[in-house]
């Protein structure tokens, strides 16, 4: 015992003050002498009874260690049995004041409560969601927590309430203590809604929204729940959904949140509010301008000088004379000055010095035509071009939607403008027709070009191009390189005013959502365009059915087929054919019904989509959709369609997403066609067919999903099969079991098993006991982009000891210390990068790698490894880096790393690192889609590479060092072995 610890009593019995109760506390923390001396005072103060109780010292927050007294927390709290008394009936608390008496409502310590609260989200606790003002500092910094004093975190753990203990921790800022507190809960709406809590609190506004989901599944009325939803909706920009919620919350809820319900309903919709009434105001103003030269308000250029600049050129287009066009000077000075130089001073000069005798006619036939009021255009843009009025040919093309039709003479015409506005024009458009014609990676290279010309005062065409290339990346499902130009183009096109680009951006975000398996954000989104639909009929009709349409997709992956109906029957046709996106849902209602009404639907859909010319992977997604929509009532020719859609797929390049989609989607149908013939066999060979394997005959496993159908298929070792095929009504849980028990038991005898399994399955940990030996068959063989030819290679590479960025705060893990000789190359601390791990790894046979790997969906679609940084500052590996390399050694690949082996959250590929190595060539990958246990990883992998060494299959060598390790590394049940 040191001196210090003399002071124990002194502080138990609460004589330390200032300086030297902090230097004491800062002691116990690391003491286990005081802190069980702390336990045994605590102890027998409950033993006597109250009255002998002294006050428990509070502690300062500004001078205790949060992360240390936590460490110390569970000593105290589980070792406290504070005495207690019942406040008597009507006796409600003071804020601000002490009560060490009983919640009334629940039994429970009460709490502690300054007199406002430093956080907007609600807890379930009721004594911490008594209403209070909301009030912070305007300072930087950490929010410090309320100043609950232990003793009542003590009062509420001996009490048994959880949640209570969990609001304690989570009002004092220490929001880890809170989440594992609530984690000591059974699954509940009230956990979910606190879990919510803690989640804005620490800024994660998505997951938020997914947990208050869910608490509002099972309880739609929780109060607290619904608040939450209401301020995660708000910190993701959906402000009227927020609002709504909020209003309808006021309704319902007590007097005073309702009242800040109301209050911040009012603010929330105050912002999107007044962009939209300046988008109407300079839509109404440029009108003005076409048609009289009436001058626009400065308040308008300078709330939206882009979408003035719209305007501006159709004016320049319509002035009918000299003296309308010399009105405009001031303005195009103005908008020059915003963008810098003098484009457009220099175009109205050029303009002026034209015979108006044979512009003045040209301009007003243009005037028309822009207002809305009818004209042909093709007719008018080829005048203007016999008589060399360039600007009025291009705009008479635009308005009359002729560009795409004649796009080499467009170019001509924009490009000899020198006008970079017209030169991005140029871009979008001509990107526009490269995807159409399928050639995504030209129609990137146009828009990524187009972009470099952005700067001041083109805000909207900038944007237009930013959200071109964002679709065009969701549409390859690169879906982390979308973010950033995805949120580019929705901050220019808020900051500069153009209210329906914005609802781009945000049918944008629910796609980019929807495709990563964030249907939660994606309903929510979509529901936030609804609520700011345009005010022209087409456009309006458009949008709306756009909307519904996703929300049928989306309800359909619930497995909510009524409501699927519901919303497609909710979307008038607006005399345009409908998406595939719509076919496809009408196609699962096709199959689900067995109404041929519906199959009519969409065949006719189909017929009119097909009528407008489909290229590429959209056709065969279409034959996919015709085959699927058929399979139940016309079986043959329906198999036909789906082969036909494979076929025509795989001739296709890779990055055409159609074609990807139609290849796994046909098979899909094409297994559960089999499963339903009851031939489990012929489902089994379609399961490893997909992935490019041989046929099996003995010791495999098929799994497979497809909306509320589930199938599972085995193979035992003398060539047995069982299959079930089940109707689903929910989605697949993360920790349900997928094989039956009598499947596992024909498994038991097979040395190995290999498992085909589709997406969204490929990549599960816990398929089968730990004693069997399996692997996953995912290797995409046809879709290989590494050497077909085999280079032995004796060369280990390993990758270890990185040096993570610090802004990562990941641990220090312990460094490689495996046997190394001639053959092993290790890549450590500035050697371990992205550029220089690549490099070496095309020449190697064996690849490990000892790092760090993570998940976030910011960096990669799937997890990455946290490498050293490169020159650039990237210090990620990931899956779609290793796509196109070349592993010419086939070589066996190790990623000792968290999470390295769990799959993207997509419905049509398996996509993964691991597949990702496989497809660049490698023979076998081994990975956890699990976190791994550092100081076990090392000789747990050693060991399973010494085995395969020794003849042993990957399969059986894991398995064997899994059993050999016992129960005690649980962390090994969730390696996995790809192949």
């Amino acid at each position: 015992m040191t001196r210090r610890c003399d002071d124990i009593d002194r502080y138990f019995d609460g004589e330390l003050e200032g300086d030297a109760r902090a230097t004491f506390e800062a002691h116990l923390v690391d003491c286990a002498t005081c802190q069980q001396a702390l336990h045994v005072s605590m102890q027998l103060q409950a033993a006597t009874g109250p009255e002998a109780a002294p006050a428990a010292p509070p502690i300062s927050l500004a001078s205790r260690r949060r992360r240390a007294w936590w460490a110390a927390a569970p000593l105290l709290a589980a070792a406290a049995a504070i005495a207690l008394y019942l406040r008597g009936p009507g006796d409600e608390p003071e804020l601000g004041h002490v009560s060490e008496g009983m919640s009334q409502e629940t039994g429970a310590p009460a709490l502690t409560l300054a007199p406002t609260r430093g956080v907007e989200a609600r807890l379930s606790f009721g004594p911490a969601d008594v209403h209070r003002e909301y009030a912070v500092l305007r300072a930087g910094g950490p929010v410090t927590g309320e100043p609950i004093p232990l003793s009542e975190l003590s009062r509420l753990e001996q009490a048994g309430e959880l949640r209570g203990l969990a609001a304690a921790h989570a009002l004092r800022g220490e929001l880890a203590q809170a989440r594992a507190v609530l984690l000591r809960l059974g699954p509940s709406p009230d956990r979910n809604s606190d879990l919510a809590a803690l989640a804005l609190m620490e800024g994660r506004a998505e997951e938020a929204l997914a947990l208050a989901d869910a608490a509002l599944a099972g309880a739609p009325e929780h109060l607290q729940a619904r608040w939450n939803r209401a301020l995660a909706l708000r910190e993701l920009g959906l402000l009227r959904l927020a609002a709504d919620e909020l209003d309808a919350l006021a309704e319902v809820d007590t007097p005073a949140w309702g009242a800040e319900a109301v209050r911040q309903a009012v603010m929330l919709r105050y912002e999107p509010g007044a962009r939209e009434q300046l988008f109407v105001d300079v839509q109404r103003a440029g009108a003005a301008l076409i048609e009289r030269g009436e001058p626009i308000s400065e308040e308008a250029i300078a709330g939206a000088p882009s979408l003035v600049r719209l305007y501006f050129y159709d004016a320049v287009r319509a002035a009918p004379s000299r003296a309308r066009l010399e009105s405009l000077a001031p303005l195009a000075e103005r908008l020059d000055r915003v963008a810098g130089g003098h484009v457009l001073q220099d175009m109205l000069q050029k303009t002026s010095k034209e015979n108006f005798a044979r512009r003045g006619p040209l301009a007003e036939e243009f005037a028309g035509l822009a207002l809305g009021r009818g004209g042909d255009g093709a007719e008018l843009a080829a005048r203007a071009r016999a008589a060399r009025q360039v600007d009025i040919a291009l705009g008479a093309m635009i308005h009359a939607g002729l560009v795409r039709a004649d796009l080499d003479v467009f170019i001509e015409l924009a490009e000899s403008t020198g006008d970079p506005w017209l030169r991005m024009l140029v871009a979008q458009e001509r990107a526009g027709a490269q995807v159409d014609a399928g050639d995504y990676a030209a129609a990137e290279a146009t828009l990524e070009a187009g972009r470099a010309l952005c700067g001041p005062g083109l805000g909207y065409r900038c944007a237009r191009l930013e959200l071109a290339h964002a679709e065009l990346l969701a549409l390859m499902h690169r879906l982390t390189e979308a973010a950033a130009p995805l949120a580019a183009g929705a901050r220019r096109v808020t900051q500069d005013v153009h209210w329906g680009a914005e609802t781009t951006s945000l049918q944008l975000r629910a796609e980019v959502a929807r495709l990563r398996g964030g249907f939660g954000l994606a309903r929510a989104i979509t529901g936030e365009t609804l609520l700011r639909l345009p005010g022209a009929p087409a456009a309006r009709c458009r949008a709306e059915r756009h909307a519904h349409d996703v929300l049928a997709g989306l309800a359909i992956v619930a497995l909510d087929v009524a409501g699927a109906r519901r919303e497609l029957q909710a979307a008038a046709d607006c005399e345009q054919p409908p998406s595939l996106t719509r076919l496809f849902v009408q196609a699962d209602l096709a199959r689900m019904s067995g109404d041929l009404r519906d199959l009519d639907v969409v065949l006719a859909g189909l017929q009119a989509l097909r009528a407008g010319g489909l290229r590429g992977g959209e056709a065969a997604l279409a034959d996919h959709i015709e085959g699927r929509a058929r399979l139940a009532v016309q079986p043959e020719g329906a198999r036909s369609l789906l082969r036909r859609a494979i076929a025509a797929g795989r001739e296709l390049p890779r990055s055409d997403p159609h074609a990807l989609k139609a290849v796994s989607f046909s098979y899909a149908s094409l297994v559960f066609d089999a499963a339903a013939q009851g031939d489990h066999a012929a489902a089994l060979d379609l399961l490893a067919e997909e992935v490019g394997a041989a046929a099996p005959r003995s010791c495999a496993l098929g799994l497979a999903v497809d909306h509320e159908r589930g199938y599972s298929v085995a193979i035992d070792a003398s060539g047995a099969a069982i299959g079930r095929l089940v109707t689903r009504t929910a989605p697949v849980g993360a920790d349900e079991a997928l094989v039956p028990a009598d499947a596992i038991a024909a498994l038991r005898t097979c040395p190995e098993v290999a498992v085909f399994a589709r997406p969204p399955l490929a990549g599960r940990p816990g398929l089968l006991p730990p004693e069997i030996a399996w692997s996953y068959h995912v290797g995409h063989r046809s879709l290989q982009t590494g050497s077909k030819k085999h280079v032995p290679s004796d060369i280990h590479v390993v990758v270890a000891d990185a040096a993570a960025p610090a802004a990562l705060n990941l641990p220090r893990l312990s460094p490689w210390t495996g046997e190394k000789d001639a053959a092993t190359r290790v890549l450590t601390g500035a050697e371990a990068t992205p550029s220089r791990v690549l490099q070496a790894l095309p020449d190697a046979g064996e690849i490990e790698f000892h790092v760090h790997g993570l998940v976030d969906l910011a960096v990669s679609d799937a997890s990455f490894l946290a490498l050293t940084p490169d020159a650039d500052g990237r210090h990620a590996l990931t899956a779609g880096q290793l796509r196109g390399a070349s592993l010419q050694a086939r070589p066996i690949v190790i990623l000792g790393a968290c999470h390295a082996g769990q799959v993207a959250p997509y419905l049509h590929e398996a996509w993964s690192l691991p597949v990702a190595f496989l497809e660049a060539g490698a023979r076998v990958v081994i990975a956890s889609p699990a976190p791994v246990q550092d100081r076990e990883a090392g000789p747990f992998f050693a060991a399973v590479r010494a085995r395969i060494r020794q003849g042993a299959s990957p399969a059986v060598a894991v398995r064997d060092e899994r059993v050999q390790q016992g129960p005690g590394a649980e962390w090994a049940l969730h390696v996995l072995v790809f192949e």
